[in-house]
């Protein structure tokens, strides 16, 4: 049977790094150590600000590395950031009890941190009171060589870590939100995740012949039955104002009628605008409302408890 986690970013970025993979190895007991211990374990402890990995070592943590240490740091570098609770349920889930999970992914990323291949932000999402699970976490230097050299890449220059602001941080995780309720439900037999594409880029021509572009949070492909569903997300934090809303209304229906998107994708998909609370989604969809009779139908808008459903073409989405 197919992990549906170890291909549920068989198309991400492909062009730039191998997809991550999730779930693909189970851990029979939880209790005892974790021989992937091993790889790291004649290295002394280190901060989570900076380590220090010379070539030598690089080139040995990446012959020792294990798939779901390596699955992990794809997927940090795919999101860019990541919550402990995102990566516990992506690569984690086949444990039996919560205590369980906790304690191993735990233990993997403080393994991986200590390695100096991820690094931690100071700042949690939900505060103390969230605990580890809201510890945000990073790709270091050495986490962004590491993959160029499993990717046969340039390597990378060697830029530290800055830590973001708070309301990239939020945005940015809300998308690995959105990835990991697609994968809960494509786990429950709802749906099948062909792909998710991270923040890519759509380019078309102005009626002056100026190059416009277009950048979704994400571009997600699900199988349902026996259709398949193809949605631009865009995650809407409350923040923007009337104005940057319309201008990107518009750009959609702009990329749509440059005819660009259906001729090399066969169709145009629609863009689901997801939200925090009603309110801001039926303030989205009274803008909506306003643009051309024609174009109304490219878009929908929902909340994020409805959010799987309505790239699923199911639910209650407008």
């Amino acid at each position: 049977m197919r992990d549906p986690v170890a291909d549920s970013l068989a198309s991400t970025h492909r062009s730039r790094q191998a997809a991550p993979r999730g779930g693909s190895r189970r851990t029979s007991d939880a209790t005892h150590p974790d021989p992937r211990d091993d790889f790291i374990r004649t290295r002394p402890p280190a901060s989570a600000v900076s380590v220090r990995v010379g070539r030598r070592q690089l080139l040995k943590l990446a012959a020792e590395l294990p798939e779901r240490d390596r699955q992990i740091l794809e997927t940090v570098a795919t999101f860019r950031l990541a919550r402990t609770d995102q990566l516990r349920s992506l690569f984690f889930s086949e444990l039996t009890t919560e205590s369980a999970r906790s304690r191993v992914c735990g233990r993997t990323l403080h393994r991986l941190t200590r390695a100096g291949l991820l690094t931690r932000l100071e700042r949690r999402i939900g505060g103390h009171r969230a605990g580890s699970s809201g510890q945000v976490h990073a790709l270091a230097p050495a986490g962004h060589r590491l993959l160029a050299h499993l990717h046969a890449q340039p390597m990378p220059s060697g830029r530290g870590v800055h830590e973001p602001g708070l309301l990239f941080v939020t945005h940015t995780l809300a998308i690995g939100d959105l990835y990991v309720a697609v994968v809960d439900a494509e786990r429950a037999g709802q749906l099948e995740l062909l792909s998710f594409d991270v923040e890519p880029v759509r380019t078309y021509a102005s009626p002056i012949g100026k190059t416009m572009r277009v950048k979704p949070d994400a571009y997600v492909r699900l199988a349902v039955g026996e259709f398949e569903q193809l949605s631009f997300c865009e995650l809407d934090l409350g923040t923007e104002g009337r104005g940057a809303l319309e201008r990107k209304l518009h750009a959609y229906v702009n990329l749509y009628r440059s005819g660009r998107e259906q001729a090399e994708h066969g169709l145009f998909p629609r863009v689901v605008w997801v939200t925090d609370d009603a309110a801001r989604a039926e303030y989205i969809q009274s803008l909506i409302e306003t643009l051309p009779a024609g174009t109304q139908k490219l878009f929908a808008t929902a909340t994020v408890d409805g959010a799987v459903a309505a790239l699923s073409g199911q639910g209650d989405t407008r």
